[in-house]
């Protein structure tokens, strides 16, 4: 252990779950990689020394369900979500229901410095071919977004829903494929909602599926909320060598306020919006609903995405002609709090694999400081909060050299400070992205498959291959 190493970590509380470490130690760091994890190593071995006294130290938080890109809220700009995440503590992340082309270009202008992975979301007749497309179409529709950049499709069952017969035939062309495909639940049968997730164990068959924000289908539209977390869980726990889950703890949700010609809400996410609020799920409805400030509208200020109500809101809104991006209060707090901490019975593993942000260009990126409330209550250990944040993301997605911080791992790094519960800094690669919430890098390392590979090589941006034979989605696959 004589060698120079790039960077020492001093005096913080490491927390390692996959190697059982809880201890006030140092970090050694060396060519973007953990080399050395012991106490009191000599700082005369590393040109740079950072003293994080009473931190926490923990492999950085790989967030498993976030937006960099997006293909349809194009009123808003998404590359900011890049450093808005990474303000956050966040170090990888998996752009949920984007496009490959987007994200790329975003982090080549407005990179932060994580690790991301895309999938794209399914749109008929913009980024597939049909309302409800057939086993051809979406076999082309899978490899070509692969060919792109992206490892694989979301099912956006709230806003452009397909039939059930549809929803099986995505879920089997990506599972063919060893293609990632996430579902944010509802068909042209039920909605997004409790109703809508008991559809999906028929749809997913014997194959494999991320089903995405469970919280969101918990929020008391069809019975009271902790009879929809306990139904939830009872299907979750039925399908448990089937699925990968991941919940959010922001109150506020991310939906469109998009109108028709009669005043009709078009997405049926927005309509539940306003049902849960008690307003009528229409152009009126919104409109008094965001002038009362129970909605939210999303736009930028000083280079973020900010939420702004009442008046202005209904103004950008308007100027929109209603394509504006809205969130809504409608996340119960409780059914966050048990979807996020329900374990097995007897067992140490949970139901739900990870805590995710489902934000990014939302600004809800609370996934760390919520989890550390949970943990501050009592409710989860220090060492379950990183299982959730980083090690279980890790093994969901197959990134062996993630999610902890073994000898030649990734140094991948979120710091916290427990007096605010929030990541005061982060590191990926050995490289620190983010001070004291503030994004202080650039670029990116996009996460791709090897069919993409001919892109990413004449992208000019930082690629890593991944394997999703690797991932919990599709082990004994």
């Amino acid at each position: 252990m004589n060698k120079n190493l790039d960077l020492i970590i001093k005096n913080s509380r490491v927390i390692d779950p996959k190697n059982n470490i809880d201890e006030k130690l140092d970090v050694g760091i060396k060519y973007g990689k953990i080399y050395e994890i012991a106490k009191n190593i000599q700082t005369s071995r590393s040109p740079e020394t950072i003293d994080q006294e009473n931190k926490i130290l923990m492999p950085g938080h790989i967030d498993t369900h976030a937006h960099l890109s997006a293909v349809f809220n194009d009123n808003i700009n998404s590359d900011y979500g890049h450093k808005m995440l990474a303000e956050s503590g966040t170090t990888t992340a998996l752009d949920l229901a984007g496009e490959p082309d987007i994200m790329v270009e975003g982090m080549k202008n407005n990179g932060a410095g994580l690790s991301v992975a895309t999938i794209m979301g399914l749109v008929p007749h913009k980024t597939v071919n049909k309302d409800d497309p057939d086993n051809i179409t979406l076999r082309d529709t899978i490899f070509d977004v692969k060919k792109r950049g992206g490892i694989g499709v979301k099912i956006l069952g709230g806003y452009f829903p397909f039939s059930v017969d549809a929803n099986s035939r995505v879920i089997k062309e990506a599972n063919d494929q060893l293609s990632w495909v996430a579902f944010h639940v509802g068909s042209k049968t039920a909605g997004s909602d409790i109703i809508g997730l008991r559809e999906v164990p028929e749809s997913t068959d014997q194959g494999r599926l991320h089903v995405a924000h469970i919280n969101s289908y918990t929020r008391g539209l069809v019975n009271k909320e902790e009879k929809e977390v306990e139904e939830a869980i009872s299907i979750i726990k039925n399908m448990k060598n089937h699925w990968v889950t991941e919940a959010y703890m922001s109150k506020i949700n991310g939906t469109n306020g998009l109108c028709d010609e009669n005043g009709n809400l078009v997405y049926n996410v927005a309509q539940n919006c306003l049902i849960l609020g008690g307003y009528e799920p229409n152009e009126n409805g919104l409109r008094k609903a965001l002038s009362e400030g129970y909605g939210s509208a999303l736009t930028v200020k000083n280079n973020r995405n900010v939420l702004v109500n009442g008046d202005e809101a209904v103004k950008f809104w308007e100027k929109s002609l209603t394509n504006a991006s809205l969130s809504f209060p409608v996340n119960p707090p409780s059914s966050a709090f048990r979807l996020s901490t329900e374990k097995y019975e007897n067992s140490d593993d949970f139901v739900i694999d990870a805590i995710s942000t489902d934000g990014g260009y939302i600004p809800r990126n609370v996934a760390i400081e919520k989890t550390m409330a949970l943990v501050n209550f009592g409710a989860l250990s220090l060492k379950d909060a990183v299982i959730k944040l980083s090690y279980s993301p890790s093994k969901m997605l197959g990134l062996e050299n993630k999610g902890h911080l073994s000898e030649g791992s990734d140094a991948d790094i979120t710091i916290i400070d427990p007096q605010t519960n929030k990541a005061c800094m982060s590191l990926v690669a050995g490289k620190v992205i983010m001070i004291n919430g503030k994004s202080v890098s650039d670029n990116g390392t996009w996460l791709i498959l090897e069919e993409g590979k001919p892109v990413a090589e004449k992208s000019g941006v930082n690629f890593q291959v991944i394997n999703l034979e690797k991932s919990k989605l599709y082990k004994s696959f």
